[in-house]
């Protein structure tokens, strides 16, 4: 039972996400429990849980369900490891050393590093799953580090009497974005404008080995801030473009930029803008509007003076953001950039 100390979002996720015998995560404990021939034991401190991961996730109700994917992911690594007749001898290993409790148990605590690691404790006769000290995006990201770890945790010298032995990997799995591979935006004092300062070498983001469960994702707004960045533009005509984007800050900055360089229409005596700049609120997120789509348009009235060119837009998506073109036909343009972009 979730503790009354609790916020009342984690104990009602506690309930629906942890508990529940339906869940991935119960079934994947009764498949271990099943192989082994022992029960497996686990409930984690939530309050000291709470206490070290709190500030990296908003969303309480997130929280839980990040918890209980990494520990499906776990139970998923040892179960594959536990099916491979390679390796035997690591399985008579483990059921050794389980003859002392009869049971399986485990103990989640939290890294003091953004690493996430798994170990064998001799003191305490269980497993320690350590979780990353950061925002995870996927769980299951960290299911080859705990595969690793797992493999090797009955060698010499590794198992421990400490239940804080760390195994540093689950960094390296981490998706694209989360880690160090940031580009630096900084201002070209010759040109006035922005120059995107690529990194030198770029870790390949890890393809995800299981499909993640929908309720350990971020919201979409917090969600689409991690690369790859898609964005495509397409014209209508010579009095409408359309920019589409998942990264808002993107279509943030092509709006600001446009809206502060337009011309006004010197036949109008209300002196309104020659292009109509629009960004759009998407239909997905919370909290403060996430926008998906930029709209530059030219008044009916004044279309025989002016028109939407793409060109600048198309310059600004490739020069300033440093998206790269993927496709392109008639009237319609598509870009990636597949590292992500820093503000200020």
């Amino acid at each position: 039972m979730a503790s009354t100390t609790l916020p009342l979002k984690v104990r009602l996720a506690i309930r629906d996400q942890w508990e529940p015998e339906d869940k991935p995560l119960r079934k994947s404990l009764a498949g271990l429990r099943e192989l082994l021939g022992h029960d497996v034991e686990v409930e984690p401190e939530w309050q000291q849980l709470l206490a070290e991961l709190d500030p990296f996730y908003e969303d309480k109700g997130r929280f839980v369900a990040v918890v209980a994917g990494c520990v499906e992911a776990w139970c998923k690594a040892l179960l594959e490891l536990l099916e491979n007749e390679a390796n035997a001898e690591w399985t008579d290993t483990l059921l050794e050393k389980l003859k002392a409790w009869s049971r399986l148990r485990l103990f989640i605590e939290v890294s003091s590093t953004a690493s996430a690691s798994t170990s064998w404790s001799n003191e305490r006769v269980a497993f320690i799953i350590n979780l990353p000290k950061k925002q995870l995006i996927d769980p299951f990201e960290l299911y080859p580090a705990f595969s690793g770890a797992l493999l090797d945790c009955f060698d010499d010298g590794s198992s421990t009497n400490n239940t804080t032995k760390k195994k540093p990997a689950a960094d390296d799995a981490a998706p694209a974005g989360a880690g160090d591979d940031w580009a630096d935006v900084e201002m070209d004092r010759s040109t006035g404008k922005p120059d995107v300062k690529e990194p030198t070498t770029t870790a390949a983001a890890a393809a995800p080995v299981f499909l993640p469960q929908a309720a350990s994702l971020p919201r979409p707004d917090h969600l689409l801030l991690q690369p790859p960045y898609y964005l495509s533009v397409a014209q209508h005509g010579d009095a409408r473009v359309a920019v589409t984007a998942s990264h808002a800050p993107s279509l943030q900055l092509l709006h600001d930029y446009l809206a502060r360089w337009c011309r006004t229409d010197p036949q109008d005596a209300r002196r309104p803008p020659a292009v109509r700049c629009e960004l759009h609120a998407s239909a997905f997120g919370l909290g403060a509007a996430m926008h998906d789509r930029l709209t530059l348009s030219v008044d009916e009235r004044a279309r025989a003076r002016f028109a939407v060119n793409p060109a600048i837009v198309l310059a600004l998506v490739e020069g300033v953001l440093g998206y790269e073109r993927v496709s392109n036909g008639p009237g319609e343009w598509t870009f990636r950039r597949g590292t992500a972009l820093r503000t200020a």
